[in-house]
């Protein structure tokens, strides 16, 4: 959604908006790659904001269900893939995660109280 808006916003907006990121302590990237490609200007977009932030060294955080192989498949690039990771993981902390959804466990948990309680 964000990248949609920023495409959509006139120039001065957008180096406002750009500027804001930039230059704020972290930067999360939350359920990156929700969908599964983002548009071109996006993947462009999302490269400068990791390149200038590691330039700067400033601090992103991202969030996905998708694995790192397969983010060139979503950028529709994977020079472009390649370049990102390369920043995002340079002196990076990673954190892999297994398992259920809690929030599937969670509703699993709730509708089997409910059919107890009936």
């Amino acid at each position: 959604d964000f990248f949609t808006r920023f495409d959509l916003s006139e120039p001065e907006q957008q180096e406002k908006r750009l500027r804001s990121i930039l230059d704020c302590d972290l930067l999360v990237l939350d359920d990156l790659f929700l969908s599964r490609s983002i548009p071109d200007a996006a993947g462009a977009l999302l490269q400068t904001l990791v390149h200038q932030r590691y330039k700067l060294r400033r601090s992103v955080m991202v969030t996905s269900n998708r694995v790192v192989q397969d983010w060139g498949a979503y950028l529709g690039d994977n020079t472009m893939s390649s370049t990102i990771l390369d920043r995002l993981m340079h002196h990076c902390h990673s954190l892999e995660f297994d398992g259920r959804s809690y929030r599937l466990k969670e509703a699993a948990e709730t509708l089997a109280r409910k059919t107890k309680a009936s």
